[in-house]
Formats: structure tokens, sequence, C-alpha cells
């Protein structure tokens, strides 16, 4: 994917202290949605090559898994429903949000996250991002149609359950109106 921003290798590579944060313009950090999006769209309207039959839903996300790089895991993601997941985030990830919100609870421990103590809690918009390190306990909720990119330093473990074929072709159809929505927008409407 050429249009997934530079700065999220950047965040990837980061180490999870406060003096390891990356200094990334302001620059760099925006503009990455409207060319994002119109890539990912000309991609579902080839047909998504070789990444429907590898779709999963795992945390309360369909993933459709794009062409990574370096050995990472790329990820286009649809919200599967609205509950609150919980999201066993295991190697550095940095999450793009497209299209739609996601609200991000960050819990040291688990019993912060049993207790309802969140450390850090925001809502996330199109344009906006996030990078989450190994260790951190994290709890998401995304809109009905929340659409967002997933990158991951190591690919996920895909489980055991697979979309099936009707399941994908639901999925591919809601990220294609979604998409179109996004790139018929005029420029500074996609946020």
């Amino acid at each position: 994917m050429d249009a997934v921003p530079a700065f999220v290798d950047q965040l990837l590579d980061q180490g999870s202290t406060p003096g390891d944060i990356p200094e990334i313009p302001v620059a760099n950090a925006a503009g990455w949605l409207s060319p994002l999006a119109v890539q990912l769209l000309d991609l579902v309207e080839r047909g998504m090559p070789g990444a429907p039959a590898g779709a999963f839903l795992a945390h309360g996300y369909a993933h459709l898994p794009l062409r990574a790089r370096d050995g990472c895991g790329l990820y286009l993601r649809m919200a599967y429903g609205s509950a609150v997941t919980r999201w066993p985030n295991m190697p550095t990830a940095v999450v793009l949000t497209v299209h739609g919100s996601l609200y991000l609870e960050m819990h040291q421990r688990i019993e912060d996250l049993v207790s309802g103590r969140p450390q850090y809690a925001r809502h996330f918009g199109p344009g906006e991002f996030f990078a989450v390190h190994p260790g951190t306990v994290c709890t998401l909720q995304s809109s009905a149609g929340g659409l967002q990119i997933l990158a991951v330093i190591e690919p996920e473990s895909v489980p055991s359950g697979l979309l099936s074929f009707t399941e994908r072709g639901a999925v591919i159809q809601r990220v294609h109106r979604t998409l179109k929505d996004i790139c018929a927008a005029p420029v500074g409407g996609a946020r």
C-alpha cells in the first residue's frame, strides 16, 4: 500500500518509553486520508487480490488482509458490531481511522480494566491515528460504520473462524460503499 503514510513505520519502530516517541512533523501527519481512501477504493474495485479469502473476524472487527511490507501485518478492518471489545494487543500496532469513530481505553493492568479505571481514554475520528505497545491492556468500541487500517509489526494470528464467502461479500460491499462516500466528499469533507 503506497498511500499508507510513512509515519506509520516510525510509530511501529518506536519503543514504549515516552522518550522513544518519534518526532513526526504535522505536515506529514496530515493529508493522508484522501489519498489512502482513493487507493483503497481502487483496490476494492479490483477485487482486493489475495485479501478476501484470508478475511477473518477478531475482536469485533472483520479484518481484510492487505499486502504488507517488511513482514508487517496490514489490514483494512471494519466494525462487525458496536460492542466494547477487549483488544489483546500483542505486537506494537498503529490504527489509522479512515471512517467513523473509535473509542479507545488503555489500562495499565487487567485489574484496572475490571474496575473500570482507564489510564487513558479518547475518541478518534477520521484522519486520526494512534499507536499501542505490547503489554497495554485496551478496549475498543467502533461506530457501526467504523473503518480503519491496522498496521502491526507481526501479522495477526488468524483465528480458526475465517469469514465465509457470504460474510466476506457483505463486508466488501460495506467497505466499498463507505470508501465511495469518502472519495465523493469534497476535500476537507472527508473528516
